[in-house]
């Protein structure tokens, strides 16, 4: 997690000031579709949030009313802009699945400065972040031929928003820090049509493209005709773009919640059931096709984690989830990659 994040941020704050945040500020559990604030409320308070996917609907000329134009995730914070400014909110907020979010009111920032000083230096931090972006953003867009940039600076969410929002047609291209190309994605009219990232590909390779919240390398997103385009389109991606982005922010809040219980990924897995029984109806209709090409590729073999998730087409969550379900069922033990092991016959 960066360290601009705000979970890891409260990490360095002592226990006296992590006190006086829960005291001077409030947790709202929403349900689906519930309104925080619309355009033209007062800015009473900002928020940050805990879990969950909200949107954001911006009123105005030239947006296609009631339509999201962004949406907001885990660790994300919104409305602090107006509540310091003093100005009425210009966009809607609403939630798209219960969410938790914290709420700070305008009312206790004088008693937040006093007790937690560092918290405002933080948010001064994010403000000036945001405002880099979006004078960035308003030059790409101006210009509406290629947006490129570190993805130091930019996060996938946003690059993906930006695209979907110019409605353009051709390839964001992400580079390692080795020049390498490591994913290709094609948009027609901003719209995803298909993708490769790694193995990866169609909409595994979306959601893996998202799970992590910062990559390293750059980005390029450039003008191209779809006969040009270089990804073979055998997994299309078919699904709204909307529905896409809210799906791969909620695997990345539940991969956030996963990594704690992920094992060590130069471990192996070692059968000790001699039939796959995936019969569990929360991991039945998802996942047992995952749950089957474990069991294939190490029926017979054991193979570290990292490399047995390199060989399936399926992204780090779903493959971690479905290991960790294997592993408390009993189908597989773990074993040291670096110890002998026998095979369950």
């Amino acid at each position: 997690m960066s360290k601009s994040d705000f979970f890891s941020f409260i990490t360095s704050l002592r226990p006296i000031e992590l006190k006086a945040i829960g005291e001077l500020s409030q947790t709202l559990h929403l349900e689906d579709a519930i309104t925080v604030y619309q355009g033209g409320d007062e800015s009473d308070a900002m928020y940050i949030i805990n879990r969950g996917t909200l949107e954001v609907v911006h009123e105005s000329p030239g947006h296609a009313a009631n339509t999201p134009v962004s949406y907001l995730s885990r660790g994300d914070m919104f409305g602090e802009t107006e509540t310091l400014s003093g100005v009425s909110r210009k966009n809607t907020v609403r939630t798209c699945e219960q969410v938790s979010i914290q709420r700070f009111k305008k009312k206790d920032f004088p008693e937040l400065i006093r007790r937690v000083p560092a918290f405002f230096y933080y948010l001064s931090q994010q403000i000036a972040s945001q405002m880099t972006k979006i004078t960035d953003l308003a030059f790409v867009q101006s210009n509406c031929l290629e947006l490129s940039g570190n993805l130091a600076n930019f996060d996938t969410v946003t690059i993906y928003q930006t695209i979907l929002n110019s409605a353009q047609t051709g390839e964001l291209s992400i580079v390692d820090e080795a020049k390498e190309t490591i994913a290709i994605f094609c948009f027609k009219d901003g719209q995803t049509t298909c993708g490769q990232y790694y193995h990866l590909t169609g909409e595994e390779a979306f959601w893996q493209l998202f799970l992590h919240e910062k990559l390293s390398g750059t980005f390029s997103f450039s003008i191209v005709e779809p006969a040009k385009f270089r990804v073979d389109n055998t997994a299309p991606i078919r699904r709204n773009p909307t529905d896409l982005l809210i799906t791969a922010l909620q695997y990345r809040d539940e991969f956030k919640q996963l990594l704690e219980d992920i094992p060590d990924p130069g471990q192996q897995l070692r059968r000790e059931k001699l039939n796959l029984e995936w019969t569990d109806p929360e991991y039945s209709e998802g996942l047992r096709p995952v749950a089957e090409a474990i069991w294939q590729v190490c029926y017979s073999s054991v193979m570290p984690l990292e490399e047995l998730c390199q060989k399936l087409p399926y992204c780090e969550l779903k493959f971690f989830k479905t290991v960790l379900r294997l592993l408390e069922t009993g189908h597989f033990s773990l074993v040291d990659e670096r110890q002998p092991a026998e095979v369950a016959v």
